[in-house]
């Protein structure tokens, strides 16, 4: 679960370096989307996932068709940033894909990858016309040479753009910076909704943050313990302990004690998410969100049991927030789980 902050260095470095020597520019989206991934930058993700679909049908001021990569990244900009910010936020990326992708009034709506082959094939046809006479090679030519102009500008407008992207991700993290500027809306916005629903994990998660931010060792484990507090305050406020004892969807039989606040999250999001999701649907978000608190648990434990690093810190307190994020949303009632399903 570590984000691995040396290794979106090492692919931001090298993308650089080599990106004068990249004719393709398919291959360029691919690993700035890669690197958006590993930031979890998911306002970029939009536009680099975008990029990388077939439109169909799209048409200048309308949003693109929906898949269910975009659904995620819709919901979970939501979930982030709230329901209207999510919204404009999607509806930004999106208009900047429309930006890159339009040339002299025509929307170019295929795959960068589609967009490259389309160009490769005019080019060839264009090329192959030169064995005609002159009077019939110039008239088919000249009616190549706009789309050829209007693919090759499209295709400039991308590059420049993960270039610039790509700049970005530098000088942030040559400035000392873990994640990407999207997460100063994103604390913003979370920090907000501890302070009304759950103030003690807004307490513990203020000291998690200030802790971080120190090379001392000490300060650095102290930090995961607030990241594990947090967790349990937000379960001790979104689903308080019953010392019940209660059967999961999978049939599985849970306690719901003081110390089993894992427990009490997840049966917080079978009830709220129960009531519009069922079956396989409410099982796999159930079951994405047990896997992410066990893998953040076990991480946040290293404050007790473990030396952990700096990386680690800033990783455990990353995936609390977008942990918190999700659970919050379900609390605020704008998770895209909560929307029934047809």
């Amino acid at each position: 679960m570590v984000m691995g902050i040396e290794r979106v260095r090492e692919l931001t470095d090298r993308a650089l370096d080599e990106f004068e020597a990249t004719e393709s520019v398919a291959a360029l989206v691919r690993q700035g989307h890669r690197i958006s991934v590993l930031r979890h930058d998911f306002a970029a993700q939009v536009w680099f996932t975008i990029q990388q679909a077939d439109v169909a049908g799209a048409h200048r001021n309308s949003l693109p068709a929906d898949t269910d990569r975009l659904n995620d990244l819709r919901g979970k900009l939501i979930a982030l940033l709230g329901e209207d910010e999510g919204s404009r936020e999607y509806v930004r990326q999106a208009t900047r894909w429309e930006a890159s992708r339009t040339y002299e009034g025509t929307l170019h709506a295929s795959s960068v990858e589609q967009v490259e082959t389309t160009l490769a094939q005019i080019e060839r046809t264009y090329a192959e016309l030169n064995s005609l006479p002159p009077r019939d090679r110039d008239a088919y030519q000249a009616k190549l040479i706009p789309q050829i102009g209007g693919l090759k500008n499209v295709l400039a407008k991308i590059r420049q753009a993960v270039h610039d992207y790509l700049v970005a991700t530098e000088e942030e993290l040559e400035s000392g910076r873990a994640d990407s500027k999207f997460f100063d809306q994103v604390y913003g916005r979370i920090n907000s909704l501890l302070s009304k629903y759950a103030p003690e994990a807004a307490v513990n998660f203020v000291a998690a943050q200030e802790r971080v931010s120190s090379n001392d060792d000490e300060a650095i484990s102290h930090a995961l313990t607030s990241c594990r507090r947090m967790i349990k305050s937000l379960a001790d406020s979104l689903y308080p302990a019953t010392n019940e004892e209660i059967v999961g969807t999978d049939g599985v039989p849970r306690k719901m004690t003081d110390d089993a606040y894992k427990n009490r999250l997840l049966k917080f999001v079978q009830d709220n998410i129960g009531k519009h999701k069922s079956g396989a649907v409410l099982q796999a978000v159930i079951g994405d969100l047990g896997n992410r608190l066990g893998a953040l648990d076990a991480l946040a434990s290293k404050g007790v049991h473990a030396k952990p690093t700096l990386e680690e810190a800033h990783t455990c307190v990353l995936q609390t927030y977008l942990l918190a994020g999700d659970l919050l949303a379900i609390a605020e009632g704008t998770s895209i789980h909560l929307r029934d399903s047809e």
